[in-house]
Order: C-alpha cells, then sequence, then structure tokens
C-alpha cells in the first residue's frame, strides 16, 4: 500500500497539472481558454494531463453542440475541489520560497 503523500504527489504528477487545478479553481474554462493560458506547453501535453485529471475524478469535461466545432469545458469536480486549498498553499509557499532564495 502507498503512503498517502504518495498517492497526493502522483494525483499532481506533471508540469502542467497544478497549474490545470489552479486554473480551473478560479472557474470552468473552455480547452481553447486553458491552451492560451499555457502557451509553452505542447498540445499532447495539455491532452494528456487533461485526461489523467479526468481519470483521477479531480476534473469534468463536457462537451456540448452536435457537430464541430464542439464546444469542450473543463469544471473541478467536487472531489477535485477539496484539493484546492493544498494546492494554493503549495503555491504561496513555493513564492515566498523564491523570495527567501
Amino acid at each position: 500500500m502507498q503512503a498517502p503523500i504518495d498517492v497526493f504527489l502522483h494525483a499532481i504528477k506533471g508540469k502542467y497539472k497544478a497549474k490545470i487545478l489552479i486554473s480551473l479553481g478560479e472557474g470552468t474554462l473552455r480547452y481553447s481558454q486553458l491552451k492560451r493560458k499555457f502557451t509553452t506547453a505542447s498540445e499532447r501535453i495539455i491532452i494528456k494531463q487533461l485526461k489523467e485529471l479526468e481519470q483521477e475524478g479531480l476534473i469534468e469535461k463536457k462537451v456540448s453542440g452536435v457537430k464541430p466545432p464542439l464546444k469542450v469545458e473543463y469544471s473541478m469536480s467536487n472531489y477535485g475541489k477539496t484539493m484546492c486549498p493544498i494546492i494554493k498553499q503549495m503555491w504561496s509557499w513555493g513564492e515566498m520560497h523564491q523570495s527567501h532564495s
């Protein structure tokens, strides 16, 4: 059995996962909006990490429309929202540590 901290770290492991969760913690975003936020990330990486977060149950994907272009929106799941305060606190610590170094 894994240690609980390892389970947590596995859930957010990925260059953009924590950033995606923070962005979605502020509200629902369309895929195109997320892509614009992370201009240094390849489309493949963004899609992969969104799928992983969805599989973990941390975010929800909603597709609307009957034909292309479909509207794809992502939002935090209720389960994912429980992670927001922890990630925000980690972000704040990172900011503090940057100014401390």
